[in-house]
């Protein structure tokens, strides 16, 4: 099957090698998102409220901000995954992430928000990929002057929730039971 196999880190930015480390045990890439989909709401449901806006350092971002950033960073690996699946070689620049985050409403947003648009976005995510050939998965594009594929910003988009997930756990939940 197309999906199996784990992520190629000679066709993706030497950054990505992090996030793919944080997807070991998967072998399927849909399967991995759709795990990790499910994890993921999961946890954005069981954080406590009061932790929401919560901010471990004044210059980090709160949980919501972390979580809008998550989702936000999806969508543009979709548009690039998109993008080079449908063969378009032109180079993709990169983006700021802090620009996102420092403008995005999130203090506006409730948790049970962001787990629903967390949960709409992957699905989106899935149904790109899952109707994908071994051709449009493997096509080379260039995001941020940095080779990449399809099916390896696949693999980062689950790679990259788990970090951000682990960082509110680790960061952000020190005083809680919560868990992802």
């Amino acid at each position: 099957m197309i999906f199996e196999g784990r992520p190629d880190s000679t066709k993706a930015p030497a950054y990505a090698q992090y996030y793919f480390d944080r997807t070991i045990g998967h072998t399927n890439l849909l399967h991995a998102l759709e795990i990790n989909r499910d994890k993921v709401i999961e946890f954005i449901n069981g954080l406590p409220e009061d932790k929401a806006d919560f901010q471990y350092a004044d210059d980090k971002w709160t949980v919501k901000g972390v979580l809008l950033h998550i989702i936000e960073t999806e969508r543009v690996f979709q548009y690039r995954a998109l993008r080079f699946s449908r063969k378009d070689a032109t180079t993709i620049a990169g983006f700021e992430e802090r620009w996102y985050v420092d403008h995005n409403n999130n203090e506006n947003r409730q948790l049970s928000d962001l787990a629903h648009e967390f949960e709409v976005v992957r699905n989106s995510t899935i149904h790109l990929f899952k109707h994908m050939t071994a051709s449009m998965l493997d096509f080379e594009g260039a995001a941020n002057n940095e080779i990449v594929t399809p099916r390896n910003i696949a693999w980062m988009i689950v790679g990259h929730t788990i970090h951000h997930c682990d960082i509110i756990k680790e960061r952000y939940l020190v005083d809680t039971d919560e868990q992802f």
